[in-house]
This record gives structure tokens, sequence and C-alpha cells, in this order.
């Protein structure tokens, strides 16, 4: 029993070292974004925020800093169509494969896991020429075919394997009361696959919404670029004329992504898990 005790309040010491760890830094973002320039670059940093000024969060948003309000409207709009439509492919295609007999099958799913070994430098180029060939460069569009590339094979993955945990009675048993197939996927099966489908398609927010490489390569105007290349590109040219701005671009940045996996942070492990295990 005393063993027991000792294990836990080290496990719990454990975790919240890792806990302190992880979340310092943003704190210290969060804290310092409040500060002015002068209190920034003081020989003493402190944690005290003297005095409070939101001057660098107007210069994100303003139209004298990197205009975030326009690159965040970006990021959201390309992640927001990449998750829904990884979600729509994955929850269509990880059903057919979790309840029908599919040629090839086993050939299917290394290929769903092989595709997520080429990407990256390999195909930036090919990307491209396929981009300035079809007029899409510089636009939302061609960032989303490419998030999809690498989102959906892992959504067809996990929700194939999450399909399979739902009992094929609860099909049989809608049908014999009269609903079609397709009135059963929408009534019966989606609702329980629901956990999968919001791990997903969380995934594929946050997968776009990270990226830099696509962005910075294949757009160039504030029309269509992300976040991710904003605030590098104002990095490399003012970052040391304003520290203040850089961070409260960064909590601006971060916020979002936090109250989302805070809403739904249950279906994604629920969903992830499930999936792990029977896919």
């Amino acid at each position: 029993m005393r063993e027991t005790y000792l294990m836990r309040c080290w496990k719990y010491t454990i975790l919240f070292l890792l806990l302190v760890f992880t979340l310092v830094p943003f704190l210290w973002l969060l804290d310092t974004s409040f500060k002015s320039d002068e209190a920034i670059f003081a020989s003493k940093p402190t944690w005290l925020v003297s005095p409070f000024t939101l001057d660098s969060y107007s210069w994100a948003l303003g139209k004298k800093g990197i205009q975030l309000g326009k690159l965040l409207s970006n990021s959201l709009i390309t992640c927001a169509i990449t998750a829904l439509i990884t979600g729509l492919i994955a929850c269509i295609s990880g059903y057919g494969l979790a309840r029908y007999k599919v040629p090839g099958i086993k050939l299917i799913f290394v290929l769903l896991v092989l595709a997520q070994m080429i990407q990256g430098p390999m195909i930036m180029i090919p990307w491209y020429k396929f981009a300035s060939m079809v007029s899409l460069l510089n636009t939302k569009t061609i960032l989303v075919m490419i998030y999809g590339t690498m989102t959906i094979p892992v959504g067809v993955w996990i929700m194939s394997g999450f399909f399979k945990t739902i009992p094929i009675d609860l099909e049989e048993a809608a049908y014999m009361d009269g609903a079609t197939k397709f009135k059963t996927l929408f009534t019966v099966v989606i609702p329980l696959a629901l956990p999968g489908l919001v791990a997903i398609s969380l995934y594929s927010f946050i997968l776009g919404w990270n990226d830099y490489q696509y962005s910075l390569i294949l757009t160039n105007s504030l029309s269509a670029k992300t976040v991710q290349v904003g605030i590098a590109e104002v990095m490399e040219s003012m970052g040391s004329t304003n520290w203040g701005g850089i961070l409260a671009s960064g909590v601006i940045i971060i916020l979002p992504i936090i109250v989302i996996f805070a809403i739904i942070q249950k279906f994604l492990i629920e969903g992830l898990t499930a999936g792990s295990v029977k896919g």
C-alpha cells in the first residue's frame, strides 16, 4: 500500500514538472506580450507587467504591423476546408473499407501508410509545377489540395479502424426497421463514429495550421499567405524592431488551437485510441 502511494506521488511529481516545463514558455510569451519595449529589454527580466499595455496587439492586428487579422483569416479558411474535406472523404472511404470486402485491401492500407512518407521537399517541385500549370499559385486552393494529400490517408486509416469497433448488428437492426443504407450510415453509424471523425478533422486542421514550407513556396501575397509565413517574414525583416508585436502575434496564433483542443479533447483521445487499436 505504501509503495503504491509513493509511486503515485512520484508519477504526479513527474507530471507536474513536465507541465511546468511545457507551460512556462507560453506563460512568459503571454506575460511579455503585455509589456512595453523598455520592460521587454530590461536588464533584469521580471514577471511583473508594469506598465500594462496593448500596443503590441494593436501593432500585430493593425495595418502598421503584419495585418495578422487577414493572415488568420487565410489560415482559418484553408484549415477549415481541409478538415471538412478530409472528414467527409475519410468517413465514406473508411466505412467502405471496414464494411465491404474490397479486393487488395491489405495493399490499400500499406499504400495509405506509405503515402505519409512521400511528403515535404521531395515533392515540392512537382507541386509547384502543377500549381503553375493550372494557375493555382498564390491561392488557398492549392494549399487545401496539398494538405488533403497528407491528411486523407491518415483519416481513412483511422476511420476504418473506428468503424470496425461499431457492431454491425446495429446496422442490420436499422435495415430491418426499413432504413436505407444511406439513412443508416448518417443516423446510426456516423453518430457513433463521431469521436473518430472529430479526431481526424482536428488533426487535419492542426497540420494545415502549422505548415510553413508549402505556404512559403506557393503563396506570396496577403490574399493567400498564412500566419506561419507572415510571422517568419516579420522575424527576418523587423523582428529586432518590435519584439512585443512578434510575441503578441504568437499569442494570438496559439489561442485558436488551444480553444479548439480544449473543447473537443475528449473526442480526440477516444477517436485516436479506437482507430489505432482496431485499424
